[in-house]
């Protein structure tokens, strides 16, 4: 099964499509893929031993990149252990499948696409002031909702902090999903503070900040990582940060998701297991805490069965989920809480989650002020006051998108969520959505296709790479000359605009570290380069293409402002790439049925287009307009000076973006302080006014 990317065109990928469709008869000119691990590894080296996978490692030992390792028990013995299964299997090495897939894109589009030479005009566009652009904004609207248009990981708390600074802006609120979510605040003495519940604006002074009853909360977690910093920085937070009636993970939450999830499926917070809670009316709120303790028991256990039938159907005993949390956390991060292991461990679960809720919570004088947050807010907004909605994750890893939806969180993170789960009547409030994507090197973590990424999603778990640290040394390490010899050998005829046609071919990059697929070379260079990986876990990002198929969609859904986060990585790129459209394309011949349509082999889906479902997508390849980058006029905070003209690839890729996408790019970020943003106004429109 066929997952796109840019670059290597494919790759092989197991996924549940297949086992959707009648299994059709591969074409000749692809040869299947290999049956094995070792078979990828040993065809992928073609007489050049050592060069792709043997690599060297830290130190003297050289690492071999092993086959996929997933996790299984045996109900036998209920011992919990670990089994090698096929599949997924990646090679590093441009592989003949790549080459062939290859070939038949360039044969479907007879001719380029129109579009590649769009827009026929570049706008320019100046700084402008931030009371011109988005102080407006706010101005003009009671609810303020900074809002993910990718799949997170966007840069959206700069934006945020921009939106809390404004005197006006006095409420700050998440009002859905949990602590899967995550950002990096500083206060005004430049001490870093790491959240993941709580609001960004709880380090400006002056604002009131809110965690609403839709949210789901781990009050042990976020005590012990959040509230915890506030108490060691000697911040009083208890007139600044209010939390509402919302509904509580437990430690059994976490554990349903550590033994049900499929490696890199989840963030093991708890957040499937809990909103399955929530729905079914079987958990805990907060308030449940606070009242009689029968009550707080009755629903603990009755909602613990579910924890309980897990355990059963999969054999184990609670000495088997202690070893499995301790091999989560074996590589010295702690993916899996000490209290959590104690309750594995705990005869007594219900008497257990009682003692320490009692003694964490309820009793304890350090616990955050309880309020209702829904009717706060609400006064606020009559009081003439602005209320800031902090969205967490994106729209597209919104459950309440049928898109993404096997591959997405539990809670609706889009913008109409937040405003939901606000419980704010929007007859009655002036609302606006300020959208936050990031190029270049947009990104997506977890499981899920992602058209415009330069590998599969699962490519690095797949291969047991949890960390940074787990690549070979060196490997992939010249971004430079990586992201050049992609842009500038596998886009064929790029300055000739009646031969180009935006596919990249699988051409190949060699370093003293082996050989790689051009694809596999910028995902890895990329991620290392601009630091694509979790800030703890230093699990590595996917990074890909800006991609106007989607963010057009989240225009049409969201309205047109956008602001796109670290523009300055342009800085170092001879050309940057904007997908402007996917061709459908499946070796086997496969046609998908997404909502009536088939989608079929030669299919070409164009910003503005319905966006197919997953199904699709793993089948879609970018069609991408290159524009040039900005190396001779860079635009990073530390370089460039204030009111300086910007760069003419600056703004031919602003200007694609708007025209692809149907927005209006509101600002645009330079560098990694909540000041580095350089606010917009388009020249033209200037003149204009002064007509």
């Amino acid at each position: 099964m066929l997952h796109s990317s840019s670059a290597g065109v494919g790759t092989y990928r197991k996924t549940t499509v297949k086992r959707r469709h009648p299994k059709a008869q591969q074409s000749s000119t692809v040869p299947p893929p290999p049956a094995t691990a070792a078979e990828a590894l040993a065809a992928e080296t073609n007489g050049t031993a050592d060069n792709t996978n043997n690599n060297t490692a830290r130190g003297s030992k050289r690492r071999t990149i092993p086959p996929p390792v997933v996790e299984s028990t045996t109900k036998k013995s209920g011992s919990h252990k670990k089994a090698v299964q096929k599949g997924p299997v990646f090679s590093l090495r441009t592989t003949d499948r790549q080459r062939a897939i290859y070939e038949a894109l360039d044969g479907l589009m007879a001719s380029p696409l129109p579009e590649l030479q769009e827009p026929q005009e570049i706008k320019t566009y100046s700084e402008a002031s931030l009371e011109e652009t988005l102080y407006k904004l706010i101005e003009n609207n009671d609810v303020i909702m900074v809002a993910g248009a990718f799949f997170g990981d966007e840069g959206k708390g700069k934006t945020v902090d921009a939106v809390a600074h404004h005197p006006l802006c006095t409420c700050i609120a998440r009002t859905n999903s949990g602590e899967n979510a995550g950002h990096t605040v500083y206060d005004k003495e430049g001490r870093k503070f790491v959240f993941n519940l709580a609001p960004s604006g709880l380090l400006t002074p002056g604002k009131k900040n809110y965690i609403g009853p839709e949210c789901v909360l781990d009050p042990i977690s976020f005590m012990e990582k959040e509230v915890k910093q506030l108490l060691d920085a000697g911040i009083e937070y208890h007139d600044t940060l209010f939390i509402g009636n919302a509904c509580i993970v437990t430690p059994y939450h976490k554990l349903l998701d550590l033994l049900g999830s499929a490696v890199n499926a989840s963030t093991l917070k708890g957040m499937a297991p809990v909103h399955a809670s929530k729905v079914t009316k079987r958990g805990i709120r907060l308030d449940h805490i606070f009242n009689d303790e029968e009550t707080l028991r009755e629903r603990l256990s009755k909602d613990m069965e579910t924890y309980f039938g897990l355990m059963k159907v999969q054999g184990l005993k609670d000495s088997d989920v202690v070893r499995r949390c301790h091999e989560e956390n074996s590589d010295g991060v702690e993916r899996v809480p000490k209290y959590v292991i104690d309750f594995a461990r705990s005869k007594d679960k219900v008497q257990f989650l009682l003692d320490l809720y009692r003694t964490r919570v309820r009793e304890n004088p350090e616990f955050p002020t309880r309020c209702d947050v829904i009717h706060t807010l609400r006064a606020a907004i009559q009081n003439g006051e602005k209320v800031l909605l902090e969205g967490p994750q994106s729209y597209w890893l919104s459950n309440a998108r049928e898109h993404f939806w096997c591959s997405t969180t539990s809670a609706d993170t889009t913008a109409a969520g937040l405003l939901a789960t606000a419980q704010l009547n929007f007859q009655n409030c002036r609302a606006v959505v300020i959208n936050v994507h990031k190029a270049p090197a947009s990104s997506r973590v977890g499981l899920g296709a992602c058209p415009c990424s330069f590998v599969p999603q699962d490519f690095f778990s797949g291969q047991g790479i949890k960390t940074l640290h787990d690549l070979p040394e060196n490997m992939c390490a010249d971004f430079d000359a990586i992201q050049h010899k992609y842009f500038t050998e596998a886009y064929k005829n790029i300055d000739d605009p009646e031969s180009f046609k935006g596919i990249a071919e699988p051409i190949e990059y060699t370093d003293s570290t082996g050989i790689y697929n051009i694809g596999v070379a910028m995902a890895v260079a990329g991620s290392i380069h601009h630091g694509e990986c979790g800030a703890v876990t230093r699990k590595p990002r996917i990074c890909g293409l800006f991609d106007c198929v989607l963010q057009s969609e989240v225009s049409a859904v969201q309205g047109p402002y956008l602001s796109i986060s670290a523009l300055d990585r342009g800085d170092d790129y001879d050309r940057v790439g904007v997908t402007i459209a996917y061709i459908y394309y499946s070796p086997e011949n496969i046609e998908v049925d997404v909502n009536g349509k088939k989608y079929k082999n030669g299919d070409i889906i164009r910003a503005g287009d319905p966006v197919p479902g997953e199904a699709a997508l793993y089948h879609c390849h970018p069609i991408t307009k290159l524009v040039k980058g900005w190396k001779e006029s860079p635009i990073a905070a530390t370089v460039r000076q204030q009111n300086d003209p910007l760069p003419d690839g600056l703004c031919e890729f602003l200007a694609t973006v708007e025209h692809f996408c149907g927005c209006k790019v509101l600002s645009i970020g330079n560098g990694p302080s909540g000041d580095d943003i350089i606010y917009l106004q388009q020249d033209e429109e200037e003149d204009e006014e002064e007509e």
